[in-house]
């Protein structure tokens, strides 16, 4: 049932401005909120991990700082998003806050007035967001635009605010390793080519590195996080980024895959797989496969050459010594090396519902707060982990190694770090957090201060070895990784594109039919189902029929929009 929105608001302002006179609310920054314990009513999806969200760490604290009565409106965990539709479409009053994320169904219901418009509340001068501009203490300028643009749909309008993470580890798209006892064992250096590439690979299945004489030898092989070989080979022929497909260049937008480079990187491509240099088995293998691929062989008795994809998902086991075997491997020559967008997700919505929007604002500011953000995914501080600030002198003595190599790449100070032998609330159940990354702020600093008990480090494949400590072969390969694999970009991006309610409506299912396709014969060609010479004109045609052309023209209009042209 849709609202009349100019009358809501008009009568929600004013309840709004009788309701915060009573409430008496505090300065900006100044806590409690509030002189009043004061009720809110949330809904949220109800996580497994969470054993009672009223005897809670993260409830109890903010009640205590802000005087907000949490009143929890639990959702199902399974089906949430019927639940959510059933409860928008039923007339009922709404409660005041939604701890969910609405996606692509924002603009509409807030267009149709369920939810309060907070443009306002966010003005640095003006507004009510005081932790946000001054506590979220590692954002940075481009953080905050990448924020309040991705926070703003297509009509002008921010009606949720959002989570932000810009994790130092998750921006890589892609981490590979190279088998440095192969190399050596063949007298050869990582390539720096394609061409350099295509030779590795080809001693790698013809030579016997491994020195079992049996031709099990996998050259190339990739399918878990990180894992996108396929992704790794097209950028070495025109920029390619899964996530959004499009690229731009002089403010026009294009499909790479239907260009003359991309045909060419499917040949490339094509050719390794028919060779026996990149494993087919990339396009179907299962995570827990690949797995045992790796950690089922020893350092010197391993069977891939080129693996790509992180250890964390490779070789989850942490004791495992496989991974002694592999050195990190950095992109060739030329390469474009996309990033992923930081993760921006609308979590935080306040409903027309809601009689004191100002204070339900400021509950969701409270959280970005840099220490508080951390709480909400590891939980209470010096139970699981600790805060520098808490006790430096305890911080320094009991996390011995100082900062860890990542952080120490960065050059960065540890501010935090995990306690030894604490199971992580995020995995586990516990009364600590909501299990849910809710409103918080976390950029690549912040998220990136750890600090390590380990007081051995490493900086290369050699000194690894004579270290022997796979623990300390993993901090060496994934700060390495991290360095090699950040970014070189095209001037303009084509990322996280703003559709309104109409071109949503309109195209969405074209967008999903020909984004499917274009995943669907990157396998054919690499595979040989469809032949990227042969084939290629068919394939141009058969996404032109699915409506690439309409996705084109829809993504240029939201470009157009979104950079004022």
């Amino acid at each position: 049932m849709k609202k009349l929105v100019s009358l809501v608001l008009a009568l929600m302002m004013l309840f709004s401005c009788a309701a915060m006179a009573e409430l008496k609310m505090s300065e900006p920054g100044v806590m409690p909120f509030v002189e009043e314990v004061t009720p809110l009513t949330m809904a949220i999806a109800q996580h497994v991990n969470v054993i009672d969200y009223d005897d809670n760490y993260m409830t109890k604290l903010v009640e205590a700082d802000t005087n907000i009565d949490i009143v929890w409106q639990l959702l199902p965990g399974a089906e949430t998003a019927t639940t959510v539709d059933l409860m928008m479409a039923s007339g009922d009053a709404l409660p005041d806050v939604f701890l969910y994320s609405f996606g692509n169904k924002t603009a509409a219901y807030g267009a149709e007035g369920y939810f309060h418009v907070l443009n306002d509340y966010f003005d640095k001068e003006t507004g009510l967001a005081y932790c946000f501009w001054n506590e979220a203490t590692h954002m940075e300028e481009a953080d905050y635009e990448e924020y309040l643009k991705r926070s703003t749909e297509a009509d002008g309008n921010i009606y949720a605010f959002s989570f932000y993470t810009r994790g130092l580890g998750d921006r890589q798209r892609i981490t590979a390793y190279m088998n440095q006892h192969w190399l050596n064992a063949l007298n050869m250096e990582q390539p720096t080519t394609l061409d350099e590439l295509y030779t590795v690979l080809k001693a790698f299945k013809e030579q016997d590195p491994n020195g079992n004489g049996v031709a099990d030898e996998i050259p190339m092989i990739g399918g878990t996080w990180n894992g996108g070989d396929d992704e790794m080979l097209i950028n070495n022929f025109i920029y390619w980024n899964p996530d959004y497909m499009l690229n731009v260049e002089n403010d026009v937008v294009y499909a790479p895959f239907v260009t003359d480079e991309w045909q060419q990187a499917m040949i490339y491509i094509n050719k390794l797989v028919k060779e026996g240099l990149l494993s087919d088995l990339t396009f179907s293998i299962t995570t827990d496969e690949l797995v045992s691929m790796v950690q089922g062989y020893g350092p010197e008795e391993q069977i891939i050459g080129l693996l790509v994809g992180t250890f964390t998902t490779t070789a989850p086991d942490g004791t495992n010594p496989c991974i002694m075997a592999y050195d990190a491997f950095g992109p060739l020559e030329g390469a474009y090396t996309p990033i992923r967008t930081a993760n921006c997700t609308k979590f935080g919505y306040i409903t027309t519902d809601c009689e004191t929007p100002e204070l339900a604002f400021r509950f969701f500011d409270y959280w970005t707060n840099e220490k508080r953000s951390l709480i909400t995914r590891y939980g209470e501080p010096g139970k699981s982990w600790l805060w520098r600030e808490d006790d430096p002198a305890y911080f320094d003595e009991y996390f011995v190694g100082g900062a860890n190599q990542n952080c120490r790449m960065q050059g960065w100070d540890a501010e935090l770090g995990m306690i030894t032998g604490v199971t992580n609330p995020w995995v586990t159940q516990n009364n600590e957090i909501w299990n849910t990354h809710l409103t918080s702020c976390l950029p690549a600093q912040t998220y990136g201060q750890w600090a390590t008990t380990d007081t051995v480090m490493s900086n290369s494949w050699e000194e690894s070895q004579e270290i022997n400590i796979v623990s300390v072969h993993r901090g060496y390969t994934g700060a390495k990784c991290n360095a090699l694999w950040y970014g070189k970009l095209p001037e303009q991006l084509f990322t996280d594109p703003i559709y309104t309610t109409e071109e949503n409506d309109k195209y969405n299912d074209t967008i999903q039919q020909v984004r499917s396709y274009v995943n669907e014969c990157i396998a054919s060609f690499a595979t040989g189902t469809l032949d990227p010479v042969n084939d290629w004109e068919t394939y141009k045609a058969n996404l032109e029929s699915a409506g690439l052309s309409q996705w084109l023209e829809v993504a240029q209009a939201y470009w157009n929009r979104a950079n004022g042209l």
